[in-house]
C-alpha cells in the first residue's frame, strides 16, 4: 500500500470513530420512510452497480492548522461546517492542552457569549452555563446524548468540545434556546498511541492523565481498546480553604474499525470530593469588598461529593454509498451529596452575615435510545443529504433536601469553624419523565451555488412527580413541533453565506423538576433568525466566521402577580440579539490563532413584574472576547498566550446587583526536549486580577489568583 493510500485509509478510519448512532424506537417507521421515499431513484441506481463501501465522514484536522476542525462529530450534521447554516465553534483537544485546561469550564472560556452560573440556594453547584443569553443547564450532551447530571466535567476524556449556537430543538428536542454544548469523547483507533501529562503547580495542584490506545489484532483484526485515566487534586490560589479532588476512569473498545459495521462500548466513571466555594454575597449592589481569600463557609462541615457512571453502546452500519444507520444506547447515573453554606448580608445589622445551610442528596439518571439514518443521493440532478431519527428516553431525578440556619458571622472576619444548627427536612420528591421524539431534515443542493435546508421534529414529553414532603402528585404532558429552515450561498468553495430560522421550546419540567408554581404551565417558545458568513483562507488553514442573530422567547414564565405561590403565568417576552465573529487557524507559518468576540443586547420585553420590563437578562455581558495565539520557533520552542475579556453583568433580571467586568491574561512556554517528550509552563491570570468566574442572584464566586502550572507530557 502506498503512503497516500495508507493516509487515506487512516483518515477514513478516524472518520468512522467519531460518528454517533442512535437506536430504534417507537415511530421509527415514519422517520425511515421519509428517507426511503426521497431516495427511491438513488436505490434503483445503486442496485445496478457493484456495491462499494465508504466510511462515514468525520472530523478531520488540517495537518497545517492544529486548531481547525472541518466537520462536527454529530451525525445529525453530515455536511462540512462551512455548509451548515448555524454558528458552530469547536474547541480542540490541542488548544485545551496548551492552556493547561482541565475542565469543561476551561474549554468554554475560548467561546465568547458563554458565562458560568453559580449554584443558587443550595442548587447545583456544578456546570451551569448561560449561552447567548439563556440558561443552558439542560443543554449539555456527550456524543450527541443528553448529559444533564449535576457535576463538574473534567476534560481528560475530551477529544473536543462543540458549541452549536441558536435554538436546535429540531435535532435535540427540548431546550437549546441559546444552543447546545457537546462533549466529544476519545474513542479507539487502529493506530497505537500512548500519551500522558503530569502537572504540578500553585494551589497546590497535582494532576496526572494517561491515554492508551491499543489495537488488538490477536483478538480481532479490526478491533482496538482505549483507556483514559485521571487523578486531580487542586487548591484554589487565593482561596485556600476550598479544595478539589477528583478521579476519572474511561475505558472503551471498538470492533469492526475500518469496515462497514462498527460497534463501540464505552464507560465513564468520575468521582469528586470537594470543599465547595459559595463565594461572596452582594452588598451595596456589588459583591462585598473583602480580600480574595475571605471564606464564608464552614470548613469542617461543607462538602460536595459526586459519583458519575455513564455506559454507552454504539453501532454504526453503512449499507452502501447511500444509507448509513447509527445507534446509541446509554445509561447515565449521577449521585450527588452536598452541604454548603450560603451567606447573605443582614439588611439591618452592620457588618453581620446571615448564613443558611442548604443540604441536598440527589440522584439523576438517563436511559436513552437514539437512532439516526442518513441518506446521500441525487434526484433529477438535485443532491440530497437527508437525516431522520428517533429518540426514546426515560429520565429520573430523586431529591432530598434539608435546611438549617447559622451560625451567623461578620463580613470582614468570618469564623469558618462554628458548628451549624440541626437540620430539618425541606423537600423529598421523586420525578420521572418519558420522552419520545422523531425528526426529519434535508439539505438540498440546488446547484453549485445554493443549498436549501428544511427540518421538522415532533416531541412527546411526559413528566410526573411524587412529592412526599408536600404530600402531592404533579403531572405535566407536553407535545411540541419544532422547525428549521435555511439557505446557503457559496459563490466559491472557500466562501459560504447563509440565512437560517429555527425554533425550540422549554417545558416546565425541562430539568426533571416540577414545582407547584410551574405545574400546568405550558412550554416557553423560542425562535431565532440568523445571517452569517464562513470564509476559508490559505486553503483552509485559517477560518473566519461571523453572524448577526436575534432570539425571541415568548410564553416566558414569570411570577403570578396575584399570588407568588400560585402557578406561574406565561405572558413574558424576552429577547437576545447580537453579533459575533470568530477566527481559527494558522495566520503565518508557526503562528496559530483562536479567538472571537460577541456582542449581546438582551432585554425583558414583557414581565408581570413591571419593574423588570426593559431590564437586561441576568448574567449576560454585553461584550465578551477571547484571543489565544501560539508561535512555534527554533523547531523545539513554543510561546503563546492572550486575554479573555468579559464585560460587566447583572446578577438577576431586576438588575439590582452588578458584577464588574474583567480582563484575564494567560501565557505559556513549551520546549520539546525529545520528539516524544515536552515540557510546558503555564501562567494563568498572569496579572493576579480579582474577578468573578461565576455568579447567581445571591452570590459571586471569585476565581483563582495568579497560578503557575508546570507539566511534562509524553506521546509515543
Amino acid at each position: 500500500m502506498s503512503r497516500q493510500e495508507k493516509r487515506a485509509s487512516d483518515r477514513r478510519v478516524r472518520k468512522a470513530l467519531r460518528k454517533i448512532s442512535l437506536a430504534a424506537g417507537e415511530g421509527v417507521g415514519r422517520a425511515v420512510a421519509f428517507s426511503f421515499a426521497l431516495a427511491t431513484n438513488a436505490m434503483a441506481a445503486e442496485s445496478k452497480k457493484e456495491e462499494t463501501f465508504e466510511l462515514p465522514p468525520v472530523v478531520v484536522q488540517d495537518q497545517n492548522s492544529p486548531y481547525v476542525v472541518s466537520e462536527s462529530s454529530l451525525s445529525k450534521f453530515p455536511v462540512p461546517l462551512k455548509a451548515t447554516p448555524q454558528s458552530i465553534t469547536i474547541v480542540p483537544q490541542k488548544l485545551m492542552q496548551e492552556q493547561a485546561g482541565t475542565t469543561l469550564r476551561d474549554a468554554l472560556r475560548n467561546v465568547p457569549g458563554i458565562t458560568a452560573t453559580a449554584g443558587e440556594g443550595g442548587g447545583a453547584q456544578a456546570d451551569v452555563f448561560v449561552l447567548r443569553g439563556f440558561n443552558a443547564r439542560n443543554d449539555m450532551f456527550i456524543d450527541g446524548v443528553r448529559d444533564s447530571g449535576s457535576y463538574f466535567r473534567d476534560s481528560f476524556n475530551f477529544e473536543s468540545v462543540e458549541v452549536l449556537k441558536g435554538p436546535s430543538s429540531t435535532f435535540f428536542g427540548r431546550g437549546s434556546t441559546g444552543g447546545i454544548i457537546n462533549q466529544v469523547s476519545k474513542l479507539p483507533r487502529l493506530d497505537p498511541s500512548y500519551e500522558g501529562i503530569f502537572s504540578a503547580g500553585a494551589g497546590p495542584l497535582f494532576r496526572g492523565t494517561l491515554d492508551v490506545n491499543q489495537p488488538i489484532p490477536q483478538v480481532l483484526p479490526n478491533a482496538a481498546i482505549r483507556l483514559n485515566l485521571m487523578a486531580h487534586k487542586d487548591g484554589v490560589v487565593g482561596r485556600e480553604k476550598t479544595d478539589i479532588t477528583r478521579q476519572g476512569f474511561a475505558p472503551s473498545i471498538s470492533f469492526g474499525l475500518g469496515t462497514p459495521t462498527q460497534i463501540t462500548l464505552s464507560y465513564l466513571l468520575q468521582h469528586e470530593d470537594n470543599i465547595p466555594d459559595y463565594g461572596f454575597p452582594y452588598f451595596h449592589h456589588a459583591p462585598v469588598r473583602v480580600d480574595r481569600g475571605t471564606f464564608y463557609g464552614l470548613n469542617d462541615e461543607d462538602h460536595e461529593r459526586t459519583l458519575v457512571n455513564i455506559g454507552t453502546l454504539k453501532l454504526d452500519h453503512r449499507f452502501n454509498n447511500v444509507f448509513n444507520v447509527r445507534n446509541t444506547f446509554r445509561y447515565s447515573h449521577v449521585d450527588r451529596d452536598s452541604a454548603v453554606t450560603n451567606a447573605t448580608v443582614d439588611p439591618i445589622i452592620p457588618n453581620r452575615l446571615n448564613r443558611s445551610r442548604p443540604q441536598r442528596d440527589t440522584q439523576e439518571s438517563i436511559l436513552s435510545n437514539q437512532t439516526d439514518l442518513t441518506a446521500k443521493f441525487d434526484t433529477f440532478g438535485i443532491g440530497h443529504t437527508a437525516t431522520t431519527g428517533v429518540e426514546v428516553s426515560r429520565e429520573t431525578f430523586d431529591l432530598v433536601r434539608w435546611a438549617s440556619t447559622g451560625p451567623n458571622t461578620t463580613i470582614h472576619n468570618p469564623n469558618s469553624h462554628l458548628p451549624p444548627s440541626p437540620k430539618t427536612l425541606a423537600a423529598d420528591s421523586d420525578t420521572s419523565a418519558v420522552g419520545f421524539g422523531f425528526y426529519a431534515a434535508d439539505q438540498i443542493k440546488l446547484n453549485r451555488y445554493f443549498d436549501i435546508i428544511g427540518g421538522v421534529r415532533w416531541d412527546y414529553f411526559d413528566a410526573e412527580i411524587d412529592d412526599d414532603f408536600l404530600n402531592d402528585k404533579r403531572h405535566q404532558l407536553d407535545k411540541m413541533w419544532s422547525y428549521r429552515g435555511g439557505l446557503v450561498f457559496h459563490p466559491t468553495p472557500s466562501q459560504s453565506y447563509y440565512f437560517s430560522y429555527g425554533t425550540s421550546f422549554n417545558p416546565s419540567a425541562e430539568g426533571i423538576a416540577l414545582t407547584p408554581t410551574t405545574n400546568g404551565t405550558p412550554p416557553e417558545k423560542n425562535r431565532i433568525f440568523e445571517v452569517g458568513a464562513k470564509i476559508e483562507f490559505f486553503e483552509g488553514a485559517l477560518n473566519l466566521q461571523s453572524a448577526v442573530f436575534r432570539i425571541d422567547k415568548s410564553n416566558a414564565r414569570s411570577v403570578n402577580p396575584l399570588d407568588p405561590t400560585l402557578p406561574n403565568v406565561i405572558t413574558g417576552k424576552q429577547r437576545s440579539q447580537g453579533f459575533e465573529i470568530g477566527v481559527t487557524g494558522r495566520v503565518l507559518p508557526g503562528l496559530n490563532v483562536f479567538g472571537g468576540y460577541t456582542f449581546l443586547d438582551t432585554e425583558i420585553l414583557k414581565d408581570n413584574t413591571a419593574a423588570n420590563v426593559g431590564k437586561e437578562i441576568a448574567n449576560v455581558p454585553r461584550h465578551s472576547a477571547t484571543l489565544w495565539t501560539t508561535y512555534d520557533f527554533l523547531e523545539k520552542w513554543q510561546i503563546g498566550g492572550g486575554p479573555t475579556y468579559v464585560g460587566s453583568r447583572y446578577s438577576n433580571n431586576a438588575n439590582v446587583n452588578r458584577v464588574p467586568g474583567f480582563v484575564r491574561w494567560d501565557s505559556t512556554i513549551a520546549y520539546q526536549i525529545h520528539k516524544n517528550i515536552q515540557l510546558r509552563l503555564n501562567a494563568i491570570n498572569l496579572t493576579n486580577q480579582l474577578y468573578f468566574d461565576s455568579i447567581s442572584g445571591s452570590k459571586a464566586v471569585p476565581a483563582a489568583g495568579r497560578t503557575f502550572v508546570g507539566s511534562v507530557s509524553f506521546k509515543f
